[in-house]
């Protein structure tokens, strides 16, 4: 419920700013966590060449451990070449932990921070790869330390 709530805040929040489109990034994250993540918002928002709402789930499994992070972030595009081919997306929000280990569990919430380079393509397709980054009291879950990554892989599709 708080995806449907979010994601339409975000789309009424872009007709009321003059937004020029929509941004759709899908997107594999890598890593001991692996997973994926979808990117919607909009275009040419509150001084951005996008703003957006990341979603993204990543899940680890073995013999012991069963252990999944859900993780919610609010983030920006901005391009910086004068040809405006490269880009950088930023993210900041929170990432949900809940992890299982021969009949035990245990649940954590914590911040999730992402950022990306942007290869933009044609005007309405482009490419990326970045890193997230979700940081949790690890005395609290089964990760080993406070800081867990992963590498990701994706597309940027405007209309």
């Amino acid at each position: 419920m708080k995806k449907v709530l979010l994601i339409s805040a975000l789309l009424s929040f872009s007709t009321l700013s003059n937004a020029t489109g929509i941004m759709l990034s899908p997107e594999i994250k890598l890593g001991a966590y692996r997973g994926a993540g979808l990117q919607i918002g909009a275009t040419e928002m509150l001084g951005f060449d996008a703003v957006f709402f990341d979603y993204a789930r990543t899940h680890y499994a073995s013999n012991s451990y069963d252990e999944n992070i859900n993780s919610y972030r609010i983030g920006f595009q901005q391009m910086f070449s004068s040809t405006v081919v490269q880009g950088f997306q930023a993210g900041l929000g929170v990432a949900q932990y809940d992890g299982s280990k021969r009949g035990e569990s245990r649940s954590a919430s914590g911040v999730s921070i992402g950022a990306a380079y942007v290869y933009q393509a044609t005007p309405n397709f482009g490419l990326k790869t970045g890193f997230d980054i979700h940081v949790f009291d690890h005395q609290k879950t089964y990760i080993p330390s406070d800081i867990l990554s992963s590498w990701n892989l994706g597309f940027t599709f405007s209309f």
